[in-house]
């Protein structure tokens, strides 16, 4: 390696670090300045229950008598059982930041941790100016500028999906594959690959193992933190590990020396790993109702699942639905990803749009300004999937066209849930077409390799496409299993899709990087630094900015109950009202620990006779502070007039 290469080698490297830096800046930041580090949707608050149990070593506790006035949004009390409705993927990790008393310091790693993987995966397959352009998408993204900076779990889940990614990705260059391949010299097409020089091949087969194992424990959990996302991350890979076996047996009886045994040894072991940690779901539902098989969920809603028709979302979900929730969902996905959209946020007065705030505290419809972050796609598409680009283009074309005509169908056929399966499987189908193109090539390169550099050109080929394929599919999946889902999410961004951003930013930055090696590197850096400088400045912070305080929850309750403090004793804030909220003393809630020995427990007096004695006496010793509380609004009745906190009351 010569010099000039060392240098721009080291200047990857340091532009990598930077981006890692920002990202745990922007996290410690967003999460200081906006959320406060403090829950602020009933999923966070149901999330910090769970892991504030399993700091003590339990996943289930028994709930406390009276239970009601103690309740917790997405906290179930059954059979004398205390448990969160959500599988411990999440919580586990996030006991980690409880037990240092820093919980928002777990998603702001693990953000660092995902820039970092993205800018080692795309280095690997398309280079390294690939790589730092992708991480530094990664890294700026309103997306992962928000969920990084909450107590949400889909941070975790993106990490252990991109984790999943790279592992896989190395467990195919360390495969059995032609020697020739292996052992060739860098092909001309490492003007595009840099990272090719830096393949580790030649390890050993357990050391394929070994990445196995890392790819089944990160894809395990991606499954037990979000499942449904899982199983959308998972399905794209299932069908490319049965296309690799399928080419590995025809090109073994071809007597390539392809090994199909060493294709599928690791395959199997990453499977195994993968389904004995999804065991801990089912486990978990053991423990916590005595049934393995019971959706925790649908004890909190009883139609609180993916499918089609009665018993499915709140007033029975159809495809209707669905495609019309994904639509308003992809409407702001597209701005979101980059902070791209056709028009500014800001008003002529310097304040976010009224309309637009309004939009990201309350609606879920369309978004009205037109999101640009999907524009370099269609050119990493290009670039990544090389010569036959044109069979994808056509595929794309006519699943856009099915789309529309199924848009078009009559309502009772819309509304029908057996459609709606149908419709589902065939949409399953049809991103599965893909993988058939990869058997076609894999079947045309297998015949009449003259020589080694051709076999490597034409494998190096195959694997950037298969991986620009698979970095895709991953998002498509999610919008496409998320159309079964009763409800959409806009709230904390399109959360639904998150696990896919890796993947969009990868493919969005193979152009960027292509151009790089065309004009003057520091150019096109320049370029997209500015670019993503006034995304963040002109989006990205104005619009997760609007969340600041959202659902009233902020620390002036908890300081106006200290205020009140006449002694060192612990506090008991009685809440008082019969048509109470979380969010009226949310701020408490969260306060108040699963074991009820915090220093402060709000309970809820809801009227009934004997619940305020009964509180009372649970807390013998405490001084008592009284709330009244009516909605979304708590007030404290020891002055006149009333010191109120919630809806309807300017924060301070």
């Amino acid at each position: 390696m010569n010099n000039n290469q060392s240098s721009v080698r080291n200047l990857h490297h340091w532009l990598a670090l930077l981006l890692v830096l920002f990202s745990f800046f922007m996290s410690a930041l967003v999460s200081r300045t906006v959320f406060e580090r403090l829950p602020h949707l009933e999923d966070e608050v149901a999330y910090e229950f769970q892991a504030q149990t399993l700091t003590r070593g339990q996943a289930v506790i028994d709930s406390p008598v009276p239970a009601r006035p103690f309740w917790k949004p997405f906290v179930v009390d059954q059979q004398g059982k205390r448990f969160g409705k959500y599988p411990l993927g999440w919580p586990a990790l996030l006991a980690a930041g409880e037990t240092a008393g820093q919980p928002w310091l777990v998603n702001a790693w693990l953000g660092v941790l995902t820039v970092a993987l993205v800018y080692r995966l795309g280095r690997e397959i398309y280079g390294a100016d690939t790589g730092v352009l992708a991480a530094a998408l990664m890294a700026f993204s309103p997306m992962a500028l928000l969920l990084n900076g909450t107590l949400m779990g889909h941070t975790a889940a993106l990490f252990t999906t991109v984790l999943f990614m790279y592992a896989y990705w190395r467990v195919e260059k360390i495969q059995p594959h032609s020697p020739t391949f292996r052992t060739s010299p860098p092909s001309p097409l490492s003007v595009y690959r840099e990272g090719e020089k830096n393949d580790k091949s030649g390890k050993s087969p357990s050391h394929g193992l070994r990445w196995a194992i890392v790819a089944g424990v990160a894809l395990g959990m991606t499954i037990i933190n979000r499942p449904l996302a899982g199983v959308a991350v998972a399905l794209p890979f299932i069908v490319w590990s049965g296309v690799r076996l399928v080419r590995s047996f025809r090109l073994s009886v071809l007597g390539t020396q392809h090994s199909a045994p060493g294709t599928l040894k690791p395959l199997v072991v990453l499977g195994g790993v993968t389904l004995a940690i999804c065991g801990a779901i089912p486990l978990y539902q053991w423990m916590a109702t005595g049934d393995a098989r019971q959706n925790l969920y649908l004890l909190v809603w009883p139609y609180d699942q993916a499918g089609f028709g009665e018993g499915y979302g709140r007033h029975v979900h159809t495809l209707e639905k669905g495609l019309r929730q994904t639509g308003w969902d992809l409407s702001l996905t597209a701005a979101d990803i980059f902070g791209w959209q056709s028009e500014s946020i800001y008003g002529s007065d310097g304040q976010v749009k009224p309309e637009l705030e309004d939009h990201l505290l309350n609606q879920g419809d369309y978004w009205q300004p037109v999101g640009l972050s999907w524009v370099l796609l269609p050119f990493g598409l290009v670039i990544g999937l090389g010569r036959r680009w044109w069979w994808w283009a056509l595929w794309l074309v006519g699943g856009a066209g099915l789309l529309l005509v199924t848009k078009n169908l009559t309502v009772n056929m819309l509304r029908d849930p057996t459609f709606a399966y149908q419709w589902m499987a065939g949409g399953a189908l049809w991103l599965c077409v893909p993988f058939v193109f990869f058997l076609v090539q894999s079947g045309q390169s297998a015949d009449g390799i003259r020589t080694p550099l051709l076999a490597s050109l034409r494998q190096i080929g195959s694997e950037r496409a298969a991986w620009t394929w698979l970095l895709l599919a991953v998002p498509l999946f999610l919008v496409g299993l998320h159309v079964a889902y009763w409800i959409g999410s806009q709230r904390y961004s399109t959360r639904y899709y998150y696990e896919g951003l890796a993947g969009v930013a990868l493919v969005s930055a193979i152009p960027l990087g292509w151009l790089a090696q065309q004009v003057r590197r520091w150019l096109v850096y320049s370029a997209v630094l500015a670019v993503l400088l006034v995304s963040l400045y002109g989006y990205s912070m104005p619009r997760i900015s609007v969340l600041y305080r959202f659902n009233w929850v902020s620390p002036e309750l908890m300081q106006a109950v200290e205020a009140r403090r006449t002694d060192d004793r612990p506090v008991l804030v009685i809440v008082k009202g019969t048509d109470v909220r979380w969010r009226s003393f949310g701020r408490l809630m969260i306060a108040t620990n699963p074991f009820l020995d915090s220093d402060i427990v709000a309970a809820w007096d809801n009227g009934a006779v004997g619940t305020r004695e009964a509180i009372i006496a649970k807390f013998p010793g405490r001084q008592i502070i009284e709330m009244q509380a009516e909605a979304n609004t708590g007030c404290f009745t020891d002055v006149q007039p009333q010191e109120c906190y919630g809806e309807g009351v300017a924060a301070g």
